[in-house]
């Protein structure tokens, strides 16, 4: 009987002891693995970090700016508003009308983007440029859209504001002094003075990176423009520029209308919101810039 009991008692150690071994292979090969991948995962990284310091020094983000467009022009005539009518501003509806009826911005058209760095270190913005500026009188004369209401722009991002004349022989990138201001006249004046870049800009790169915002604007007289943009970054020994896409287009370029002295007809939203189809003229105050020296 002593015997059957301690067979019992060794079958059962053998039993508990042949449980843990395999226990301690399993955790062996799952520690193993999790080394493996581990590995994986850092020879990986390892691979981003050096196609990233082989590639720019610097990542740009499109985004929504400030400043909310108040004047459209479709290049031709609109005759009836049929749904459009009720259509709000901010909303898919109006999007794709504006898109279907090749609308864009008058006078004034204004773009976020945000710049972070994608190198270790310091990474210092400089300076920025048009690429390829192009103006030809403008097309856009079918019909000057004044859009409804809409709430407060902007995202709340402290951006940093850049202004371009595209009418100047040579655009250069100068503070914003102040935005759109009523005057004698019926005229809307904006004040842009010296360099917007007379200070450095720098930012921090690594795990937890810097970045900064800027809102881009670019002003136009008469002509329809489309342009390019180009930042000028300094990272270690590397300086260089580098393209900016403005938007989802191929080539990433930015553009806005000229300014009409008169458009064929007009549509003015009344005291409920309601888009109204109304005959030639122009809705729009004229845009003018007054600029101080560029230094």
């Amino acid at each position: 009987m002593v015997g059957g009991i301690c067979g019992i008692i060794s079958t059962i150690f053998l039993f508990v002891t042949f449980q843990q071994q395999e226990r301690g292979v399993k955790a062996a090969e799952k520690s193993g693995a999790a080394d493996q991948s581990g590995e994986k995962r850092a020879r990986q990284e390892e691979k981003e970090k050096e196609k990233r310091a082989e590639g720019p020094p610097i990542a740009a983000a499109l985004g929504v700016p400030d400043y909310y467009a108040s004047r459209f022009a479709f290049p031709r005539r609109t005759t009836s508003l049929g749904s459009a009518a009720t259509y709000k501003y901010g909303t898919q509806e109006y999007a794709d009308w504006f898109h279907a009826n090749k609308a864009n911005e008058v006078g004034v058209s204004a773009y976020r983007v945000t710049l972070s760095p994608l190198h270790e270190g310091t990474t210092v913005v400089q300076n920025m440029r048009l690429s390829n500026p192009q103006c030809t009188p403008t097309k856009y004369v079918g019909t000057g859209v004044v859009p409804t209401a809409i709430g407060d722009g902007g995202d709340g991002v402290e951006a940093v504001t850049v202004a371009f004349d595209l009418s100047a022989a040579s655009p250069q990138p100068r503070k914003i002094l102040s935005f759109a201001a009523p005057e004698e006249g019926g005229k809307e004046v904006w004040k842009i003075g010296g360099s917007a870049f007379n200070k450095q800009i720098y930012l921090d790169g690594g795990d937890q990176s810097d970045a900064r915002s800027f809102d881009i604007y670019f002003f136009t007289g008469s002509k329809d423009c489309t342009f390019g943009l180009e930042v000028n970054v300094t990272n270690g020994t590397k300086d260089d520029w580098y393209p900016v896409k403005l938007s989802k287009n191929p080539d990433g370029r930015g553009s806005v209308a000229g300014q009409a002295k008169m458009y064929e007809s007009m549509i003015i939203p009344n005291q409920a919101s309601v888009n109204e189809l109304k005959g030639p003229g122009n809705p729009f105050t004229v845009i003018e810039l007054k600029k101080s020296k560029f230094q």
